[in-house]
């Protein structure tokens, strides 16, 4: 299985532009977004897993659209809700129904309850982060193991942090935005190559 993890692009809150919780890329984070099917060119994805924040969606957007895909929306890699991060405590959640309404490219994962809230629980750990991303994983990764799958995954800085530490235990590669790591899994899910991909992004390299 090949597992392409991906931070999101630069966001304006990123850069101290604002935009609340649910954010919106900057201008350069924009840029980033438009790069990353020219690293994918000659590899065809099977299927594209998204965190359902703006900022996500909008940059895993331009790579749908390339590869003539869906987004497969997973609430379990959005980002930390953090204890010290009260907007994410106070914001007002977008329904599931208003996201794809939003961005009609996307669905929900089939576990989730579209009548139900899917944002986590404030305030959040990293050991809660780290179950629940765990939790995707088990309920889809693992699916594709053993197989010549090529899956996509964008998430967050904590999430993609967890996800990369999961699939190979002591990972030391950066998070940066819009950044790709490729992993090769084995059968049992056993990290046997892992490969850090930046030059797509040219002079725009930032954590």
């Amino acid at each position: 299985m090949h597992l392409y993890v991906i931070r999101h692009a630069q966001s304006t809150m990123n850069i101290g532009q604002g935009g609340g919780p649910n954010c919106s890329l900057s201008e350069v984070g924009r840029w980033q977004a438009e790069q990353i099917p020219s690293f994918f060119k000659d590899i065809k994805l099977d299927v594209i897993f998204c965190s359902p924040l703006r900022r996500v969606i909008q940059t895993a957007t331009p790579f749908a659209k390339d590869q003539g895909l869906g987004i497969v929306l997973i609430p379990e890699m959005s980002e930390i809700f953090n204890e010290e991060w009260k907007d994410y405590r106070d914001y007002d959640w977008e329904a599931c129904s208003q996201i794809v309404e939003e961005f009609p490219h996307t669905k929900f994962v089939e576990y989730q309850d579209m009548q139900q809230k899917w944002w986590p629980t404030w305030p959040e750990n990293h050991a809660i982060v780290r179950k629940r991303v765990q939790k995707f994983i088990d309920a889809k990764l693992s699916a594709y193991y053993g197989t010549d799958a090529h899956i996509a995954v964008f998430g967050h800085g904590q999430s993609t942090s967890d996800l990369k530490q999961i699939v190979n235990p002591g990972d030391v590669h950066p998070v940066y935005n819009a950044a790709i790591v490729h992993y090769v899994l084995g059968s049992q899910g056993q990290c046997e190559r892992v490969t850090l991909h930046k030059d797509h992004l040219g002079p725009h390299v930032y954590e």
